[in-house]
């Protein structure tokens, strides 16, 4: 008999992704999900096996939400994060070795905190499968304590999050009350969370750890997104401008030009940013003839005249349209008839087009949390297809705005 409530109809629904996902990992010698560590910390799965993982995770957040009701789904915990801060912080992860157990005295000795404090921390973690408690006192690792001891950059990730982005976040509607409709750096929530009136990049860049830090959480969120970059590539219409020149503007250390050259063997690249960062730049060998560096400030005009593509890769999230505006309309001139800037950026999907978990926790930054976090950080704002139009419409009416068969690029043709 068919499910004829929407509640049966979810369990269903997970039954049976469940039990292809289930299959193809006994057909593939692949490892059941575990929270035991030897668990490994990432398992290749085929798109379609991924659909079913989707489907199951999409179909569990519906059915959980229902199941609580509308008062318990309605407030999440506000301390959710406070025991996955501790853990970084403390550094509880890498306080005794993975193959053995600890208990919360000697835990709390090593990592110099009350016995108390790291009780209630690590139980409160536990909730979230973060190390587990076989027995009474006795604390050991599950896979997820494994991951944040042995990669480091998720412990700066971590730390970047609750250091930074959240205390921003807590004070976004403070700044909204305050600076009302403010497309301005230094008028924001994390303004306000530092007591400082310059923007976060210019205040961060005067702490050395807590900048090496964010760099290392940047840089382990760009190699998650190392395969959408790739598929950019890919999936980008190059034509002639394969054999051109393309200037990558704010392209900091040149990671993604690094790849860009690789696949297009006849390109050349500049690779454009403030001059902190790039100079003493390291060029690859296979690279010497066609990549350079250049220092420049994508605020002034575009001093590099007729390239066939200019590429805007992971900057104009950052700005408020204001400046983003502005960030554009420098390169205008510089634009030859026919020249393309390829705009490498998350794309939002449009109202109504994914599901609310999909909407929620896409991949590390989600995609509408990410719209807030940077809006909380930067007065800057995540773009859905129509954003991008008005954008680039309100900066030239030439602009002809195409995107690609991923959620991370679109290109504008100056016509």
């Amino acid at each position: 008999m068919a499910p004829n409530t929407r509640i049966a109809e979810l369990a269903s629904i997970i039954q049976e992704h469940t039990s292809k996902f289930d299959a193809y990992l006994a057909s593939n010698n692949l490892p059941s999900p575990s929270f035991d560590p030897s668990h490994p910390l990432r398992l290749s799965l085929s798109p379609d096996v991924q659909a079913s993982r989707d489907a199951v995770l999409e179909a569990s957040d519906e059915l959980t939400a229902l199941m609580l009701g509308p008062v318990e789904s309605l407030v999440p915990p506000p301390n959710s994060w406070t025991s996955v801060t501790a853990l970084q912080r403390f550094r509880i992860a890498k306080s005794f070795p993975l193959n053995s157990t600890s208990t919360f005295n000697k835990i709390a000795e090593s990592c110099s905190i009350p016995e108390s404090d790291a009780r209630s921390l690590i139980r409160h973690a536990m909730t979230f499968y973060i190390f587990h408690e076989p027995s009474p006192g006795v604390v050991a690792y599950t896979v997820s304590s494994r991951a944040l001891a042995e990669i480091p950059p998720v412990e700066d990730f971590i730390g970047f999050i609750s250091e930074e982005m959240l205390p921003a976040s807590t004070r976004l509607v403070d700044a909204m009350i305050k600076w009302p409709g403010s497309q301005e750096s230094n008028e924001t929530g994390y303004a306000l969370a530092n007591a400082t009136d310059v923007p976060m990049m210019k205040y961060i860049s005067k702490d050395v750890r807590r900048a090496q830090q964010m760099g290392r959480a940047m840089g382990f969120l760009k190699s998650r997104q190392s395969e959408s970059v790739q598929r950019v590539l890919e999936s980008f219409d190059w034509g002639d401008a394969a054999e051109g020149l393309l200037v990558d503007v704010g392209g900091a250390k040149g990671t993604v030009a690094f790849e860009l050259l690789r696949f297009l063997p006849k390109i050349k690249c500049i690779v454009q940013d403030q001059t902190e960062l790039v100079k003493d730049t390291e060029t690859p060998d296979d690279l010497q003839e066609r990549l350079s560096f250049m220092a420049h400030d994508f605020f002034q005009e575009q001093p590099v005249k007729g390239a066939d593509t200019y590429l805007l890769s992971n900057v104009l999230h950052d700005w408020s349209d204001k400046y983003a505006a502005q960030i554009i309309r420098n390169l205008v001139l510089a634009l030859k008839k026919g020249a393309r800037v390829l705009v490498c950026d998350r794309c939002l999907p449009a109202p109504c087009q994914l599901s609310m978990y999909k909407e929620r926790k896409q991949r590390l930054m989600t995609v509408r949390a990410d719209d807030l976090y940077m809006k909380g950080i930067q007065n800057a704002k995540g773009r859905d297809p129509s954003d991008w139009e008005q954008l680039f419409e309100s900066v030239d009416s030439r602009f002809k705005v195409v995107y690609g068969g991923h959620s991370r690029w679109l290109g504008a043709i100056n016509d």
